[in-house]
């Protein structure tokens, strides 16, 4: 008999099935979230995840359902959420079409798996630490409009197993590891409207991958190794209208048709090798808003034309070959607020129709050859947040226009080596948000206005090498008051008194310039807290006295220490063996005594150690020291008193470096850096040495007492260029073992006691410049090799019993045995000169002659080249000798 449900009991039945149809989706994937959520770190932004709330699945935190209740979307944007993608459900989401998990820290490969997500329309994991190559699965996603997998560690896959994918509408894989040549899959997905690939090292020429691509609308291919031409399907890319192609190895010319983009608004071309004038179509893309070439190798003159660019608002020419004056209507560009021409060379006078640029914020036109006034007009241009007038060649002159203080927007004012003049005007105390403020190198005088301690956002001020005098106000250096303070130069100057002690209150400090001023008196003790936050202190060339602070604590930064040329007295402080990242320390020129501080081996990051002219006594020992001294290239001991034998063996690490001693900070637009100075004597004449400070290798213990024989330790030191033992008691022969020091360009050996003959085999220094001898007990014939051959007799002097050429005193004629260099990379036959050898060996130095006189006239003597001439001229004489 058959059973009918009542009709009350029907709608229940039906109305279960549907409750129990919109349920059953849910929970698979709802267990498959938590299962995920279980495998990252802890988060609380996932708290709603768990499986006593399934009910509620389309609440959680960043899921999205559809109507039927299945999960369509996950959003988890910068959740702050750790772990892998393998244990993600890839087969559990059949309806999702939004996964997105930027800007988190995920790890790991992206699973090939994800190729089951069949209905995703938008995939964003960019802003992670995913790595490992992308997946080819990613391209079965045939429906994606969106990829993003920008800002990772991802490495490039095998291009060519990618199926084309043709919805795609935005493609970013910029900023990862991607070296390879240009994906093919690209070429034929054809809806792409953005494509980013920028910051990675893709290669290559681009001569046919854009024929297809003619909806894109945004081609960024910057920071990449593209090289060759500009890609000539670009200009087919009618619908473009951001182009950003800078920091790649493109070269030649942009061509003319380039007008054909003509809804161009983005055109980006810095940092590559494009050359040639601009061309004149170029100006007629009338929707273009930023035009950056800076870098480049662009020349000519800029046209009048560039005033049909109405719409520019970024105008970015910076560092190439443009010149002449600036075109008129450049000031017609109403809209442009970024104005940037340093490093050309562009010259004439700036007309006052700089006035016009009202909406201006940027205006950089340093290192040209503008020149006359200070622009007045430019002081009414009331939006500027930076200006850069530095290093005009012809230079602008006069004084600082008044009108200054009406920048009332200006954050970086670089004034630097010009011809300017007078005091610093009053009213620059109204920039209140000026960061970096650079008069240096100008012909500025009178006092360092007060009204520069009103500027409490300073982070950079550099006045040196100005004529400013009179004392150090001490409100500089309120800390209160400038709490952000961190370079100050106030070096080349006619400053006079005390350093005040509330200097010490500024511990945001990084770089303090004093050096070559007048200032005097004994510094405040508290100076040495300053080294706890300090990197770089240069004190030298100025009237201190008294001892040196003694408050080096064992939080001490200090890498440069210069106190050099003071009248500082008494012992090194032993708290400075406390600044363990110490690297220069020239503390040269004073009155400091005691015996050689053995505490200084303990400097292990040492590598300049100057202490020339003070007053210290004693032997030199580190017996008891490993290895002491293990980075120190340059050593100046000379001028004291010390004595015993000579301590070569504790300076056997001689070697130079790359690095570069320097300080660099970028605040905003604009950067500073200070570089580490130290004077020295090299080949004869002191003088300071700062940019190529790094390549320098030098040992000068000259002016003591040394005594006993030169140590064939010495010989070792094959990369040492300056070597001056002169002026000691050393006695012996010169080692022959001398001749491994192949860098060598400077020996000086001279006023000691040394005796026997000039080791020949010292005509292998082929670098050897300086060479000095005199004032010794040596004898024997000089020997003729070599450089030996351009030595004047000023070398030999006040040695008695040597003979031969440049002395005028002749050898014996007795037969001498040959002067063997010894060095086995010679290949010498015999000292027998034939006329066809005569003829070879002079056309060979003719041909090397002329070409460094041709170097050295056109170039300015480079010193590297000319020497390179040199000693190739002299191998090639000594083979067809």
């Amino acid at each position: 008999m058959a059973h009918f449900l009542k009709p009350s009991h029907l709608l229940l039945f039906v109305f279960f099935l549907s409750l129990l149809q919109s349920i059953l989706p849910t929970r698979p994937e709802g267990e498959a979230l938590v299962k995920w959520k279980n495998s990252l770190a802890p988060s609380s932004f996932l708290d709603s995840w768990s499986l006593t709330n399934l009910d509620n699945l389309c609440n959680w935190t960043g899921i999205t359902c559809n109507s039927a209740g299945s999960v369509s979307g996950i959003n988890l944007y910068e959740k702050q959420l750790d772990g892998m993608l393998s244990e993600f459900g890839f087969t559990s989401f059949p309806n999702l079409n939004n996964l997105t998990l930027a800007y988190n820290f995920f790890s790991g490969p992206i699973p090939p798996a994800i190729e089951n997500l069949t209905q995703l329309q938008y995939l964003d994991l960019s802003i992670n630490s995913l790595d490992g190559p992308i997946p080819f699965q990613v391209s079965h996603l045939q429906r994606l409009l969106v990829l993003n997998l920008s800002q990772n560690a991802l490495q490039a896959p095998n291009w060519s197993h990618f199926s084309s994918m043709p919805f795609l509408r935005i493609l970013k894989l910029s900023r990862n590891h991607l070296v390879s040549k240009f994906p093919e899959f690209i070429s034929n997905s054809h809806s792409l409207a953005i494509l980013d690939l920028g910051q990675n090292n893709f290669t290559g020429d681009l001569v046919r991958e854009f024929t297809n691509l003619q909806n894109l609308e945004t081609l960024w291919l910057y920071r990449n190794s593209f090289e060759g031409p500009f890609p000539p399907d670009i200009v087919q890319l009618s619908k473009l209208k951001d182009l950003a192609l800078s920091s790649n190895k493109f070269s030649g010319s942009v061509p003319n048709n380039i007008r054909l983009l003509c809804d161009l608004e983005y055109l980006y071309l810095g940092n590559n090798s494009f050359k040639g004038p601009l061309p004149p179509n170029i100006f007629k893309l009338s929707k273009l808003k930023h035009l950056v070439l800076w870098s480049n190798k662009f020349s000519g003159s800029v046209s009048n034309d560039i005033g049909l660019l109405h719409e520019l608002v970024t105008l970015n020419l910076n560092s190439n070959f443009f010149e002449g004056p600036l075109p008129p209507n450049v000031f017609k560009l109403s809209k442009l607020k970024f104005f940037a021409l340093h490093e050309n060379n562009f010259s004439g006078f700036i007309s006052k129709d700089i006035g016009l640029l009202s909406e201006l914020e940027i205006l950089y036109f340093g290192s040209n050859f503008f020149e006359g006034p200070l622009p007045p007009h430019v002081f009414r241009l009331s939006k500027l947040r930076g200006l850069d007038l530095s290093h005009n060649r012809n230079l602008f002159e006069g004084s600082i226009p008044i009108g200054l203080g009406l920048l009332t927007n200006l954050r970086y004012l670089d004034l630097h080596s010009n011809n300017l003049g007078g005091y610093i005007p009053s009213d620059i105390g109204n920039l209140k948000l000026l960061v970096l403020l650079d008069l240096g190198s100008n012909q500025l005088t009178g006092p360092l206005s007060k009204i520069v301690s009103n500027l409490t956002n300073l982070i950079c001020l550099d006045v040196s090498h100005n004529s400013l005098s009179g004392n150090i106000q001490s409100d500089l250096w309120k800390y209160n008051d400038h709490p952000t303070l961190e370079y100050i130069n106030l070096s080349g100057n006619h400053f006079t008194g005390e350093l005040p002690t509330t200097i010490c209150n500024v511990t945001s400090l990084s770089v303090l310039d004093l050096s070559n001023n007048e200032l005097s008196g004994a510094l405040p003790n508290s100076l040495g807290n300053l080294a706890d936050g300090m990197l770089y202190l240069n004190l030298a060339n100025n009237q201190f006295r008294g001892t040196i602070p003694t408050t080096f604590s064992r939080s001490c930064r200090l890498t440069y220490l210069n106190m050099d040329n003071n009248e500082f007295e008494g012992l090194l402080p032993p708290s400075l063996a406390n600044c363990k990242h110490l690297k220069i320390l020239d503390i040269g020129n004073n009155k400091i005594g005691g015996t050689f501080p053995s505490w200084l081996y303990a400097l292990g990051e040492l590598e300049v150690l100057v202490l020339r002219s003070n007053k210290l006594y004693g032997t030199i020992s580190g017996r008891s020291i490993e290895d002491p001294f293990p980075k120190l290239r340059i050593v100046d001991l000379s001028h004291n008193q010390l004595t015993g034998y000579l301590p070569i063996q504790y300076f056997k690490n001689m070697k130079s470096t790359d690095n570069l001693y320097r300080y660099r900070n970028s605040t905003g637009p604009l950067s500073f850096s200070y570089e580490a100075a130290v004077s020295l004597t090299v080949k004869g004449t002191e003088y300071e040495v700062a940019k190529n400070l790094h390549i320098y290798t030098a040992i000068d213990l000259s002016c003591n007492k040394f005594q006993g024989e030169i140590p064939k330790v010495t010989g070792e030191l094959r990369w040492l260029a300056l070597l001056n033992l002169s002026h000691n008691s050393l006695t012996g022969p010169i080692p022959s073992l001398l001749k491994n020091m192949k860098e060598l360009q400077s020996l000086d050996l001279s006023s000691n006691q040394l005796t026997g003959a000039i080791p020949p085999q010292l005509t292998a220094l082929t670098f050897l410049e300086v060479f000095n001898l005199s004032g010794n007990h040596l004898s024997g014939e000089i020997p003729q090799k070599g450089q030996f051959s351009t030595f004047n007799n000023d070398s030999y002097l006040g040695n008695s019993a040597l003979c031969g050429s440049p002395l005028t005193k002749k050898c014996a004629n007795t037969a001498s045995p040959p002067q063997e260099v010894g060095n086995g990379d010679e290949d010498d036959a015999g000292d027998e000169w034939t006329w066809e050898a005569i003829v070879m060996g002079y056309g060979c130095g003719l041909i090397c002659g002329l070409s460094s006189a041709y170097i050295v006239l056109k170039l300015g003597k480079p010193w590297w080249f000319v020497r390179y001439i040199e000693v190739l001229q002299l191998k090639l004489m000594k083979r067809y000798a």
